[in-house]
């Protein structure tokens, strides 16, 4: 049991690599686009799936979280990004859920203070499209999204053609540190992905167990 617990780490390593997550260059647009996003929705802050008391810290603890009940944290050996704060993966790797911490570089805090979340989503996307060689689109539109009294712009990506959506939503802590939180689908067990209401469901309750 064991060994095939490491060898499908090794495996979800080697994918986490290829596919979204390392950090890169930022890709800027001159100006934001109002086609570019959708009104805010309020949604229940509270978790529509149960969650695990097994809680994230940030480096700084300016954010916590906690992830889906029978989920599980992939140890990374530090081989795929300082930024990467925590990884977490359903029990048939399927989906993993990973929280990253957003480095101020560039014009960051510009954009941001100029644009607010919307400017720091497209930063976030800008960031997987540039590791992917241009790969990766945007399905559909950014969207603020208010929980209680947490805030959010979370969007949704593909580099598949369409064929699996990944999920992400941007966020600012309370201390002005920058974080994305992103649910990525995975085919590497053969194992079938969730269908998008069951994703749908799950990237909304870790939004809600947030906390900063």
């Amino acid at each position: 049991m064991i060994s095939n617990i490491k060898r499908w780490n090794k495996i979800f390593l080697l994918c986490l690599g290829m596919a979204f997550l390392i950090n890169s260059c930022i890709i800027v647009k001159e100006k934001a686009v109002e086609d570019d996003f959708v009104p805010s929705v309020n949604l229940s802050p509270k978790p529509e799936i149960p969650m695990s008391e097994t809680i994230i810290w940030s480096k700084k603890g300016d954010i916590t979280s906690n992830i889906p009940d029978g989920w599980f944290f992939v140890d990374l050996d530090n081989k795929i990004s300082s930024d990467i704060i925590a990884t977490a993966v359903n029990p048939d790797y399927s989906l993993s859920c990973i929280f990253t911490s957003i480095k101020k570089q560039d014009n960051l805090e510009q954009v941001f203070e100029k644009e607010g979340l919307l400017g720091l989503a497209r930063l976030s996307l800008a960031k997987h499209d540039k590791k992917t060689a241009g790969s990766v689109k945007l399905i559909g539109k950014y969207q603020p999204v208010q929980m209680g009294n947490k805030n959010f712009v979370r969007y949704s990506f593909s580099n598949s053609g369409g064929a699996l959506i990944a999920y992400a939503a941007v966020f600012a802590s309370s201390i002005g540190e920058f974080y994305e939180v992103a649910l990525i689908p995975m085919e590497i067990t053969g194992k079938e992905v969730p269908t998008k209401e069951e994703v749908d469901k799950i990237f909304r309750s870790i939004l809600t167990s947030i906390q900063y």
